[in-house]
């Protein structure tokens, strides 16, 4: 059944995400196999199932205002030692697909941990990514605040970006980075 989800002829590839999530502590190690894969998109959708295992509550943000809510203080429910997983996202911040690494500095921002590596990899994404990886590099760094001060440069220029979200998300990032700044 885990299989499902991998297999991108499967019809039913969003029930079986749905499965893995919510048997949590059972799946963690068909999931930190799958960190091992050969292939990216793999590793990606592991890390996402990882960061939400037992339908733990990721942080949401509200479209229209494009400011992320505050972190969940819990992580998920794993069913081992938690830096067992922690370390296989650090390990995923170098790894060779920029997808791979955007989805391991997402996961590891949520937690709050390692922030100072993730912030790298937001630039990075902020520079390369996709629209969508964009606004979510925007919105993580916003909520990072003033330690992301070295991001302003690449948040200066999504403001610029085609994606009217993107461009809302870098300006309140920078208002919230500078902000902090100026209340020390």
């Amino acid at each position: 059944m885990f299989e499902l989800l991998f297999d991108p002829k499967t019809p039913i590839r969003d029930s079986s995400g749905v499965l893995i999530k919510k048997l949590g502590a059972a799946a963690v190690p068909f999931l930190l196999h799958k960190l091992e894969s050969e292939n990216a998109a793999h590793r990606k959708e592991a890390i996402w199932l990882l960061i939400e295992c037992e339908n733990h509550d990721s942080t949401t943000t509200r479209i229209t205002k494009q400011v992320l809510d505050d972190r969940n203080p819990t992580l998920p429910n794993w069913g081992q030692n938690p830096d067992v997983i922690l370390n296989q996202f650090r390990e995923c911040l170098s790894d060779t697909d920029r997808h791979v690494r955007f989805t391991a500095a997402s996961a590891l921002e949520e937690f709050g941990i390692e922030i100072p590596a993730t912030i790298l990899v937001f630039i990075e994404t902020l520079m390369h990514g996709s629209s969508h990886e964009q606004n979510w590099a925007a919105l993580r760094l916003g909520r990072i605040g003033e330690p992301a001060m070295t991001a302003c440069d690449a948040l200066n220029a999504a403001t610029e970006s085609e994606c009217k979200y993107t461009r809302l998300a870098a300006k309140n990032a920078i208002t919230h980075i500078c902000g902090k700044q100026e209340s020390n």
